[in-house]
């Protein structure tokens, strides 16, 4: 996948810990399957699922979703049970049974940021 690099100046507005990275094909079979950001939301403390992730500033460790809003990844990824169920039913609502866990190419992007 190609990624917008860029430092991302707006305000964080949402932090996630024990998060994974998935990639699904959201906007179809036919189209390019998109990045989905899945962790434990640590303001209101609950599992959360993000729109596709469309830019990405490794430095800062923050993604910009198609929706706009904001992630900081933690420092630690991993599975949250209560996310990995948020996830399980974001799927379900969207139809999605296709799915691959990208969690370690996109820390891979991160890494390579800090270098």
């Amino acid at each position: 996948m190609t990624w917008h690099l860029a430092a991302i100046d707006s305000a964080t507005e949402r932090t996630l810990d024990a998060w994974m990275a998935f990639e699904v094909p959201f906007d179809g079979p036919d189209r390019p399957w998109t990045w989905h950001l899945v962790g434990w939301r640590l303001e209101g403390g609950r599992g959360q699922v993000s729109s596709p992730v469309v830019q990405l500033d490794p430095v800062a460790r923050k993604a910009v979703t198609r929706s706009g809003r904001v992630y900081e990844l933690g420092k630690r990824p991993g599975l949250n049970p209560d996310a990995f169920a948020t996830w399980s039913a974001w799927k379900r609502r969207h139809g999605l049974r296709d799915e691959r866990e990208v969690t370690s190419e996109l820390e891979e992007v991160l890494l390579a940021g800090v270098r």
